[in-house]
């Protein structure tokens, strides 16, 4: 693996050319949570164990398989805005601030050619991985590649990528469309998942990170509104599962 270790400052200044500001990373509210009480963006091997909690994700079987368990992923771009939808791993977005990259704690990022989901055990390290920044360079955002299958990794981070240090803002989407939680308290379930995690940030030294409700909240013409309407009317346990920390019961009708 060693020989697809790409530098974080050549890969910074790729970046910056490019118009890059931010590396984004994107997840459920209560994985969120877990990152938010640790003041750092965390990976899942790292939570597992800590014995920390997190969402289980549909990923997890290949990312222990091939060897992503312990990386810690981010995108270059807010997919949500990019392609008008919901990000699958969750509605909440970190953006950290680009400088991440040349923090001294952070010295090599290995960049993957497609997202280890869709890996095969006859996938060859040369196809999963960049191994030169010029190549690097000649794909990303040129339309040569599917922007979204790049993606920046950094292995066994433990808990350097620090919340109080790199995080710029978190941006949350927010569907209208109304829970009942444990106390019977009927809400929007975005503005549930606001509530939550600006309580979380408050009680953990974070209440300064901006939170942003995606589009300012209201209605917009990005299809998330569908396909959020869409799992509450077909797919509560979905919607559950991005969404819901521990006081919606398991049961709730409304959910």
């Amino acid at each position: 693996m060693d020989e697809f270790k790409l530098s974080g400052q050549e890969v910074y200044q790729i970046l910056k050319k490019k118009g890059v500001r931010y590396m984004h990373h994107s997840n459920t509210v209560a994985t969120s949570i877990t990152f938010i009480q640790n003041r750092a963006l965390l990976t899942r091997h790292f939570v597992e164990s800590e014995g920390l909690y997190q969402t289980p994700q549909k990923s997890d079987p290949e990312d222990k398989k091939f060897d992503v368990w312990d990386s810690v992923f981010l995108d270059g771009e807010d997919l949500h805005n990019r392609y008008s939808r919901a990000n699958k791993y969750g509605p909440v977005l970190f953006k950290f601030k680009l400088e991440l990259l040349v923090s001294p704690s952070i010295k090599e990022v290995y960049i993957t050619k497609t997202n280890p989901w869709y890996w095969k055990n006859t996938t060859s390290l040369e196809n999963k991985y960049y191994k030169s920044t010029v190549d690097l360079n000649r794909d990303y955002l040129t339309g040569r590649s599917l922007d979204s299958q790049i993606m920046f990794t950094v292995r066994s981070p433990g808990t350097e990528i620090k919340l109080n240090k790199f995080l710029h803002s978190i941006v949350l989407d927010i569907p209208k469309l109304l829970i009942k939680t444990r106390s019977r308290e009927e809400m929007l379930v975005g503005d549930y998942g606001f509530k939550a995690i600006q309580n979380t940030l408050s009680s953990h030294g974070l209440g300064h990170v901006p939170l942003i409700k995606r589009h300012d909240g209201r209605l917009a013409l990005c299809r998330c509104i569908t396909e959020y309407n869409y799992l509450h009317s077909f797919n509560k346990q979905e919607l559950k599962k991005r969404f819901a920390m521990a006081d919606i019961p398991p049961d709730c009708a409304s959910l």
